[in-house]
C-alpha cells in the first residue's frame, strides 16, 4: 500500500512551516538563536503554536515539530553544521512530509 498526503493538509502543513519560521520569527529571535538555548526554544515554541493554532496538531506530530526544530535549529545557527538555508528548509520540510506520510497528525 502506498502511503498518500492529503494536498490539501500539506498546504495548510507549509504555510504554518513558513508562517512560523519566518513571519513570526523576529530579529531578535533570528540574531539570538544561535547564541541561547533559551531564545532557541522561544523560536521553536512560536513556530510550534502555528501548527497547534491552525493546523490542529495532536501532541505526537506537536512534539516532534517542536523536537526537530529545536535540534535543527542551532545545527546552523550555533554549530555551523548546516549551511546553506536551503538545507536548513529542506529539513523542516521533511520532518513535516514524514510525519504526513506516517499518519501521525
Amino acid at each position: 500500500m502506498l502511503l498518500a498526503i492529503s494536498i490539501p493538509t500539506l498546504l495548510i502543513w507549509l504555510a504554518c512551516h513558513f508562517v512560523g519560521d519566518f513571519a513570526f520569527q523576529s530579529t531578535w529571535m533570528t540574531i539570538e538563536k544561535g547564541k541561547s538555548w533559551e531564545v532557541n526554544f522561544y523560536h521553536s515554541a512560536t513556530y510550534t503554536a502555528v501548527f497547534i493554532l491552525f493546523a490542529h496538531t495532536l501532541w505526537l506530530p506537536t512534539a516532534i515539530l517542536f523536537g526537530t526544530h529545536f535540534v535543527i535549529d542551532p545545527l546552523k545557527a550555533r554549530y555551523k553544521v548546516i549551511g546553506p538555508i536551503w538545507l536548513d528548509q529542506l529539513l523542516h520540510i521533511l520532518t513535516i512530509v514524514l510525519i504526513l506520510l506516517f499518519k501521525f497528525s
